[in-house]
């Protein structure tokens, strides 16, 4: 307290009163840190942030086969009576009274039409064909063919190759070795049962897709 007193004056001075300001804050710092400790935490809950856009768009994106459109077409399955109403045959003969075609008319091929010959490879008849019967002999002969039948038929086949092309004859002797057999679809002797022939349209229609 003498001390005081005796330098009071200095004490209260500018540079007493900052070093004993500077000597109680660090005593009290001091202090209050060894009393009071910093607090820790006690929250133990960790905030976990799941981020679940991935996921999330990965749900609502459509595949990539969902994406992608296939047109498939219906597979439609005919019946022989379809194809009996669609098929369009055509006999090329110059015997008007063959009578092959009428029994065919008669079992439901309806679109079944004899001419004697044609004149021409792109006469509607022809175009309009699928099945074409064509005799050996005394046709092709409007269109100059020296192998009448055989000429014809090979022309068309060459001509039309989608369509079925079925020579027959009444002869049995002639050109076995003719290129126009090789081509055609079949042969037929011309006195062969009338089913004969209804056989074959029906393997080249419905047999033809089963």
């Amino acid at each position: 307290m003498d001390w005081i007193a005796t330098n009071k004056e200095w004490l209260f001075s500018g540079v007493g009163l900052a070093i004993v300001s500077f000597i109680l804050t660090k005593l009290f710092s001091g202090t209050k840190n060894d009393d009071n400790p910093p607090l820790q935490s006690t929250n133990n809950n960790i905030d976990i942030k799941i981020d679940n856009t991935n996921e999330s768009s990965a749900k609502d994106k459509p595949s990539k086969a969902n994406e992608e459109k296939v047109n498939v077409e219906p597979v439609i399955k005919k019946t022989l009576d379809d194809f009996k109403n669609e098929t369009r045959i055509l006999f090329i003969d110059d015997d008007m009274r063959f009578k092959v075609s009428k029994i065919l008319i008669r079992s439901g091929w309806v679109h079944t039409k004899l001419i004697k010959d044609c004149e021409t490879l792109d006469e509607q008849d022809v175009i309009n064909a699928s099945i074409l019967f064509i005799d050996v002999q005394g046709v092709g002969l409007a269109m100059g063919f020296n192998d009448e039948g055989l000429g014809l038929a090979l022309a068309i086949k060459q001509k039309y190759p989608q369509k079925k092309v079925v020579i027959y004859s009444a002869e049995t002797q002639g050109d076995r070795f003719h290129k126009a057999l090789r081509e055609a679809d079949s042969f037929l002797a011309k006195n062969a049962d009338p089913y004969e022939f209804q056989r074959l349209v029906e393997e080249f229609t419905i047999g033809g897709v089963s």
